[in-house]
C-alpha cells in the first residue's frame, strides 16, 4: 500500500531526520509546506521532495494527503493542526505538544470534534531501553517505587547546532512556552505520568542562570510528588561537555533500575541506543 504524507512545517529541525526517512521509501509519496522558501527549497536539494508549498493550505487542499506531520514551533503549532483537522486528515505533532495549557486543550478539542488521532511524538518513545525500563518497573521488577528521575539538556540550541530556523523560536517565549524547561522536562513528565500516574503537586522552578543573551529559562527542575513517590526531573541548557547520563532512573524498595543511555549517527541519521541495569541489595 502506498501512503501520501504531508508534512507542514520545517522550522523544527527534527523533521530533518522524518523527512530522510519517508523519501527513502518507496511506499510513500511525500509533499511538504512551509513559509521560509530555503528550507522548501532544501527538501528539494537534499531528498528529492518535488512537491513543495509556500502554505498549508495548498498543500491540504491539492495533495490531499492521507496523513500529516507537524514541524513548527510550539505556539504555531495549534493553528496547523486545527487546519489539518478541517480537512479530515489526521496528525502527528512534534513534542512538545503546545507552549500553553489552553493550546493544548484546543488540540483535544479538535481531535475530538473531528473523530482523528492526534499522536504527539516523543522521541524517548523509540528508545527501546526506556520503554523497556519503564515496562520493567510497571511489571514490578523493583518493587513499589519511591524515586523516579530524568535529567537532559545540552549546551544551548545554539551551540548545540541547531538551525537559525529553530533556536529563533526556542529563544522566543511566545511561539516556545518556554526555554529549557519545556524541551526537556517535558520527557520525564510524560515518563513518570506513564509510570506512575497523575501527580498530587508539582512544583517547577526555572532561571537564567547563564545565558544572558536569551530572553527564556536556559535551566529548570521539575518535581511531582506522589503519595509515596518523588519523581524529580532536570532541564538544561547550558552543559559544558556531554551532560551526564540523564537516565530515566528508577528506585524501588526491592532494586533499581537505571537506563545508560547512547547516541550514535549513522548515514545522517541519530541512532538512539541503550542500556537498562538493574540493581539490588543481593
Amino acid at each position: 500500500m502506498a501512503w501520501n504524507v504531508g508534512v507542514l512545517g520545517l522550522t523544527h529541525d527534527h523533521v530533518w531526520e522524518h523527512i530522510a526517512a519517508l523519501a527513502a521509501r518507496d511506499d510513500v509519496t511525500l509533499s511538504v509546506a512551509d513559509p521560509n522558501a530555503p528550507l522548501v527549497e532544501k527538501t528539494r536539494s537534499e531528498f528529492g521532495v518535488e512537491r513543495g508549498y509556500g502554505d498549508y493550505a495548498s498543500l491540504l487542499e491539492r495533495e490531499r494527503p492521507d496523513a500529516v506531520l507537524v514541524f513548527a514551533d510550539n505556539a504555531g503549532s495549534v493553528d496547523i493542526v486545527e487546519l489539518a483537522m478541517s480537512h479530515g486528515k489526521p496528525v502527528m505533532l512534534e513534542k512538545p505538544m503546545a507552549d500553553s495549557l489552553a493550546n493544548a486543550e484546543r488540540l483535544r478539542v479538535a481531535s475530538r470534534k473531528s473523530g482523528l488521532p492526534l499522536m504527539v511524538n516523543w522521541p524517548t518513545n523509540w528508545t527501546p531501553a526506556v520503554r523497556h525500563a519503564l515496562d520493567l518497573a510497571k511489571q514490578g521488577a523493583v518493587g513499589d517505587i519511591f524515586r523516579f528521575s530524568f535529567r537532559g539538556g545540552h549546551g544551548g540550541p545554539k551551540e548545540y547546532g541547531c538551525s537559525e530556523y529553530f533556536y529563533s523560536w526556542l529563544y522566543d517565549r511566545d511561539r516556545n512556552g518556554a526555554g529549557a524547561y519545556i524541551d526537556y522536562c517535558g520527557y520525564g513528565a510524560v515518563m513518570a505520568h506513564h509510570l506512575l500516574g497523575l501527580p498530587g503537586r508539582a512544583h517547577a522552578t526555572i532561571g537564567r542562570l547563564q545565558k544572558d543573551y536569551v530572553p527564556v529559562d536556559d535551566n529548570a527542575i521539575l518535581v511531582l510528588r506522589y503519595p509515596k513517590t518523588m519523581a524529580v526531573i532536570e532541564a538544561t541548557w547550558t552543559a559544558n561537555g556531554p551532560v551526564p547520563d540523564g537516565g530515566p532512573a528508577i528506585w524501588g524498595n526491592q532494586g533499581s533500575l537505571v537506563v545508560q543511555r547512547q547516541s550514535a549517527r549513522r548515514e545522517g541519521q541519530i541512532v538512539r541506543t541503550g542500556v537498562v541495569k538493574r540493581m539490588t541489595n543481593e
